[in-house]
């Protein structure tokens, strides 16, 4: 995943998008993600975690490898609604193998080292994706990436063990004279199950915050980091990165943040998830506004560096958090709901900064909208914390 951001700029020159149908390439990966995410968890619950752990890169494989054929805006759509799908399903099964080993005391700590795990190959991804397209060119670097999601799944084959907790049967326990009831087993009676769980769990406060939180926080993610950043970086007009510089900024920060996770994560178990919540958004905001006034890399490593070290306390804090605050039984679907919302910012976000760029005419215009939008999130999600003191 790590290859996109610096190879997509020269994935859109190539099939000449405007900011705008970039920006809808984008929110594809988080439309494919927030359809996805009530069935993924479902099928997750029913199935087990490890055979999402696996099938879900064959996926991936199979969006990311197609980008390298692909030739028109619908192609390279249909590409990230592909990933999109198989990323939520990777998603939920990895989140759910932690909190089925973890506790409310550990929860960030426990979750910290896969997070630099899935931080370390989104490093490795612009460092040698950016390279290779400069190297062996654009389509090869995609085939190559996709046929390394194959690996990992066959690598996750041989070493992974289920983790979902199976219930106790006793033999001597005597059967129920009484028919069972049987709930409906369809797909569509479990989503509508799992769908009437979020209702309680939308009237908590405490839900009502986060998910306000992180839908903008990825709202300002995908339309600053994942859309614009990369245009303005590439611009001929501005700091006009090649390939492999782009890779380089994607991968400085990419190793901040797996520095920094295991260290934030000890931070965030000791002052609170909220409080680190509310720094990490207010380091990431602040310098996003600042990016587009850099003019050298002395300026832009700043920019990034502040920035990353916010990112790396949003990678567990909202997650933690919302395990917190439900219970056990609740967990699942107040993760898939919490990630649905994300999706829903991600897609809005992606599709509305690139749309504001284009009809600005400024990517700078669309980068400080996305810092503006989160401090603004912040603020109010801070304010929440206070009043009702969440």
């Amino acid at each position: 995943g790590g290859i996109i951001p610096p190879a997509m700029p020269f994935v859109v020159e190539q099939v000449g998008l405007t900011a705008s149908e970039y920006g809808a390439v984008v929110s594809a990966f988080a439309l494919a993600r927030m359809l996805a995410n009530v069935p993924s968890a479902i099928a997750i619950e029913r199935f087990g975690r490890r055979p999402f752990m696996i099938h879900s890169l064959s996926l991936i494989a199979l969006g990311v490898g197609g980008i390298g054929l692909a030739s028109t805006f619908e192609e390279l759509y249909l590409c990230r609604l592909m990933t999109g799908v198989g990323v939520s399903l990777l998603g939920g099964a990895a989140t759910l193998m932690i909190t089925d080993i973890s506790t409310p005391l550990n929860r960030a700590s426990t979750m910290a080292p896969v997070m630099s795990g899935f931080t370390a190959g989104t490093a490795l991804g612009p460092a040698i994706g950016g390279f290779m397209v400069d190297s062996v060119g654009l389509d090869p670097t995609f085939y190559l990436v996709g046929a390394s999601y194959l690996g990992v799944a066959a690598v996750n084959r041989m070493v992974l063990r289920e983790t979902k907790r199976q219930p106790i049967k006793f033999k001597w326990r005597k059967k129920p004279m009484k028919p069972v009831v049987k709930e409906d087993d369809t797909l569509s009676g479990a989503v509508q199950n799992a769908v009437g769980q979020w209702v309680p769990l939308m009237k908590q406060r405490s839900v009502q915050s986060i998910m306000g939180m992180n839908a903008a926080y990825w709202m300002a993610l995908a339309g600053a980091q994942m859309t614009v950043m990369p245009l303005i970086l590439t611009d001929q007009a501005g700091l006009n990165l090649s390939a492999t510089e782009l890779g380089q900024v994607y991968m400085g920060m990419s190793l901040i943040q797996i520095v920094g996770n295991p260290l934030f994560a000890r931070f965030i178990d000791q002052i609170g998830k909220a409080p680190a919540i509310v720094c990490g958004c207010t380091l990431i905001s602040l310098p996003m506004a600042a990016l587009p006034l850099c003019q050298d890399w002395v300026q832009l490593a700043a920019v990034c560096g502040i920035w990353a070290s916010g990112s790396s306390m949003m990678s567990t804090a909202p997650l933690a958090y919302m395990s917190d605050k439900v219970a056990e039984s609740e967990r699942a679907q107040s993760i898939a709901l919490l990630r649905t919302c994300g999706d829903v910012g991600f897609l809005v976000g992606a599709s509305a900064i690139g749309a504001l760029a284009d009809w600005t005419g400024s990517l700078d215009q669309g980068m400080q909208t996305s810092a503006g939008l989160l401090l603004s999130a912040t603020a109010w999600f801070a304010a929440r914390q206070l009043i009702f003191a969440e």
